[in-house]
């Protein structure tokens, strides 16, 4: 039986093509949430990256930001959090000094970019974000880093972090940087101890690379029909529509919970 559903934000929850969340989402989501079950966000979106959309009819158990390292209860409050450190942390403050990389970091309150260009301009546009303000690092604790790959020299930036970071592509131009280890799957073992659900009772929903740790860690697994790239299909149980065709809505009708 499931007792808590984990999905993803972009491209799951949220169209970019419509600029919105599907009727039939809300719809579904509304229907479990009276059931009993218990329905959280689980995106890399760092939390100030939400407040640019309209999500006020989206009622929710809580929220997983930046992949894992940020947790927020109903009332918006922090139930868990993780700042980057260490020497990962070190690495990525001097490749945003250095200025190699266009890079931002998702702070509780901020996203601090080091400098823009076209390329991160067009990349942004493509998930209806607006540009971070380029400012100074002031030292502020931050959860997770989205760095943009316009060249090979700039994967070679990036992917020099891989020892300690975990690198996943939200874009074919742009990644997510979480500390070696992090996933949507921690966040989620956290909200579990609090609720005491078990793994077996989850179902997780995703269209993205980062969300492959999370249908590989829940109950049951479910890919959108938009996801990408065909790995994300592959590691999930169930493919169901794209999210313009009600595909949420239609993965919770195929395991009959509305």
């Amino acid at each position: 039986m499931i007792k808590a559903i984990f999905m993803d934000f972009d491209g799951t929850v949220y169209s970019h093509t419509a600029n919105g969340i599907p009727a039939s989402t809300i719809d579904a989501i509304n229907s479990v949430r009276k059931k009993g079950i218990k329905v959280f966000l689980c995106t890399g979106r760092a939390y100030p990256e939400l407040w640019q959309f309209d999500i006020s009819e989206l009622i929710l158990d809580g929220k997983i930001l930046s992949n894992g390292q940020l947790i927020l209860d109903t009332q918006e409050e922090i139930i868990y959090k993780r700042p980057i450190n260490g020497i990962l942390k070190e690495k990525m403050v001097r490749m945003f000094h250095e200025m190699k990389v266009p890079i931002y970091f998702g702070t509780l309150d901020d996203l601090v970019l080091n400098y823009a260009n076209d390329f991160i301009v067009a990349v942004q546009k493509t998930v209806n974000s607006e540009m971070p303000v380029v400012k100074d690092y002031q030292g502020e604790d931050f959860y997770m880093a989205s760095a943009f790959i316009e060249d090979d020299i700039a994967m070679k930036e990036v992917m020099s972090l891989k020892e300690n970071a975990e690198i996943t592509f939200w874009h074919k131009g742009a990644v997510d940087i979480v500390p070696k280890g992090v996933s949507k799957a921690l966040g989620i073992d956290e909200v579990l101890k609090i609720y005491d659900i078990g793994l077996s009772e989850t179902m997780g929903i995703g269209d993205g690379e980062n969300d492959i740790e999370m249908f590989r860690h829940c109950g049951i697994s479910v890919a959108m029909g938009n996801s990408s790239p065909d790995s994300v299909k592959e590691a999930a149980d169930y493919v169901t529509d794209d999210i313009d065709d009600d595909g949420f809505y239609k993965a919770l009708q195929y395991y009959e919970l509305i």
